[in-house]
């Protein structure tokens, strides 16, 4: 059987409504080890022939088999196997990677055929010694002569074994002697076994081959056949063994190494390009994690203070605004406070008794508002001791006229760096006003000053911006306000009950004992949660912002890889004709883009990192956290962008044809 047989093929190309016949109904067959010269003017049809041979193009009819299978019924892929597995080829422009040295070109076939690079590395070293380039092994392309590298092509050619090799006008970038030394190459090649399908227009480059194809219009004009008496090799001797190809794991690992690799290769040879594309991904990442980390810091300390007036605690107060006119609201009386307090949920309950007075202190004197303290007001007001002591015990028996004061009461009544520790402060209680009441009599009474109080982490102040002052809960109701009767007075919630369950049992309470619903609560608990959702959805609306950025790069980073699909034209055709994958091309361009954007995303968390530094070194109110997570979802997204804008570049490039793509220069 044959090794090449071809049945009345034909390719006609279509230029706008003219049809163009390249190959008119050629019909020939090539015996395995033959010297074979396809010989023809320019535009006689012979490169086509030989893109038709090669498996790099598809004839528009008739049929095409290579030891016997029907190249017409293959698929892109398996007709890059083919090409990986049986053929080399030797162009006249020598289609060698510039990036790579002539032992990474010569390699090259082996990539695809799943080959690690310690054996293919020794395989081409073998193969380019024996071509007396032992010394040019890591020479890139533009370091050798025109010979030299073309005898790099002829070793990509022999890597994966090589049994067809086509040659097309492989002299005709070499001067006569390089020439010379080519076809004497091939002559050697072809003793050894290979078969030599050999493209030219020179009758005397023709003459080197043992049997001569003419084309002539695209149709075979002359052929003198396959010599008699020829016998095809039973096998396949090499100085070099072909390399073993891998299997399917082999092939994998490897395919990602090269195009990881080549990424790196390809964005290193363009380097300002590379930096422009990466500052616009650079750009974005900074801005959402920026965004993100100031609105996170932003929300921590704004819930914080909202929590510190709201979350834990429901708020009840005498009256309602759907009374009926002329009805009074009843204040709340110690026993229906104490049934409260055994309530499921209630875990304590504040009373809010106060009134507001006048402090005096030496010449010094301000208005403050008086606060009955018990034990757990502090922390249920969110403040902490900053100087001094809290009430004790004994405080509260004895009735003891002490009192702690907050920080803007001491700095109303005593002197910048003063201590108000055990100073006296009279209170004027003429004119002052209790909650719904009438101000008791005038009196001055002296109280002690045992404890300077501060809000805790900048929690939100209950005074409403007055001075305040606080008293034992005893000491306020024997020497200012006697009655026993409460206007108001806050829940602390025990987290394990739902506080809207809680509010619902404390109404039904109240109002089966005052007999209507005289009072208002307020689900404090519930409306911050609304708040933190409201918070949550701004924070949500500028990291959306901030992604518009983004977007801009990702886009930016889809338009370079296009530009550098039509710039890699040839090398795609050069990678396709070695054998390699559509799904191998656009893995490489894929990841190129991927691997672009990774380190754009890189320099974008780095940014973002500085600034947050410098804002927290710049200010100490708000304090800016760019966490890990925070840092792992901007490299993840970043690598999506890449995954997204990557993929119509990658698709393109996989999609070239390999014979329009080695046309392109």
């Amino acid at each position: 059987m044959p090794l090449i047989e071809l049945h009345n093929v034909a390719r006609h190309y279509q230029l706008g409504e003219i049809d163009v016949p390249a190959l008119d109904g050629v019909s020939l067959a090539i015996e395995a080890g033959e010297f074979v010269a396809i010989m023809g003017q320019s535009g006689s049809g012979k490169s086509t022939l030989m893109n038709v041979l090669g498996c790099l193009d598809n004839p528009t009819s008739g049929r095409f088999l290579i030891g016997g299978t029907d190249a017409g019924t293959l698929g892109p892929d398996e007709l890059a196997a083919l090409r990986r597995e049986r053929f080399g080829f030797i162009f006249q422009r020598y289609h060698l990677l510039p990036h790579l040295d002539a032992r990474g070109n010569a390699a090259l076939p082996a990539v695809y055929a799943g080959v690690g690079v310690g054996p293919r590395g020794e395989r081409a070293r073998a193969l380019l010694e024996r071509l007396g380039l032992g010394e040019r092994l890591h020479h890139r392309p533009n370091e050798l002569s025109g010979g030299q590298q073309q005898r790099v092509s002829i070793a990509r050619a022999l890597m994966n074994g090589g049994q067809i090799i086509l040659a097309d006008e492989p002299t005709g970038a070499l001067d006569s002697a390089s020439g010379t030394e080519m076809l004497r190459l091939l002559k050697e090649l072809n003793e050894r076994g290979h078969t030599i399908i050999l493209v030219t227009h020179d009758a005397a480059v023709a003459a080197h081959a043992r049997r001569v194809i003419e084309l002539k219009d695209g149709k075979v004009v002359a052929d003198n056949g396959t010599p008699a008496g020829h016998v095809p090799p039973a096998e396949l001797p090499s100085d070099a063994p072909p390399v073993k190809q891998g299997g399917w794991l082999g092939r994998w690992v490897v395919q990602w190494r090269e195009a990881v690799a080549t990424a790196l290769l390809a964005l290193r040879s363009n380097r300002l390009r590379t930096a422009l594309s990466m500052l616009g991904i650079s750009i974005g990442i900074a801005s959402v994690v920026s965004i993100v980390a100031l609105t996170t810091a932003a929300r921590s300390s704004i819930e914080s203070n909202v929590a510190s007036m709201m979350s834990g605690r429901i708020p009840v107060w005498a009256g309602n605004p759907s009374l009926p006119p002329g009805v009074s609201p009843k204040p709340f009386r110690p026993n229906e406070i104490d049934s409260l307090r055994a309530l499921d949920g209630v875990r304590s309950i504040t009373l809010n008794r106060q009134m507001q007075l006048t402090a005096q202190h030496r010449s010094r004197d301000a208005t403050v508002q008086a606060v009955a303290g018990d034990a757990s007001t502090l922390k249920a007001r969110k403040l902490k001791l900053v100087q001094g002591r809290y009430f004790s015990a004994m405080d509260f028996e004895a009735h003891s006229q002490v009192l702690v004061l907050d920080e803007k009461a001491r700095d109303a009544l005593f002197k910048k760096g003063q201590s108000a520790l055990g100073q006296v402060v009279l209170l004027q209680l003429g004119g002052g006003q209790f909650a719904g009441q009438m101000p008791p009599p005038s009196a001055a009474l002296p109280f002690t000053v045992i404890g300077v109080a501060a809000a805790d982490g900048g929690a939100i102040s209950f005074s409403g911006g007055m001075s305040q002052l606080y008293l034992p809960n005893t000491t306020f109701a024997r020497k200012l306000d006697a009655r026993a009767d409460i206007w108001s007075f806050d829940v602390q919630l025990d987290t394990r009950v739902p506080p809207q369950q809680v509010r619902e049992h404390i109404v039904h309470r109240l109002k089966a004992l005052h007999g209507r619903e005289d009072f208002s609560s307020f689900n404090a608990e519930e409306e911050f949660r609304k708040f933190q959702q409201i918070t949550g959805a701004l924070a949500a609306v500028f990291a959306g912002v901030g992604a518009i950025s983004l977007l801009v790069g990702g886009v930016g980073v889809m338009n370079i890889m296009l530009v550098s699909v039509s710039e890699r034209t040839r090398e795609i055709g050069i990678r396709m004709a070695v054998g390699a994958r559509q799904g191998d091309v656009r893995l490489q361009f894929l990841i190129e883009a991927v691997v672009l954007c990774c380190l754009g995303g890189l320099v974008g968390v780095g940014l973002s990192w500085l600034a947050a530094q410098g804002l927290n070194a710049a200010q100490k109110e708000v304090e800016v956290v760019v966490s890990w997570a925070a840092l792992g979802v901007a490299f993840a997204v970043s690598s999506l962008v890449g995954l997204v804008f990557g993929t119509l570049p990658a698709r393109r490039a996989a999609a070239l044809s390999p014979v329009d793509a080695l046309a392109r220069e």
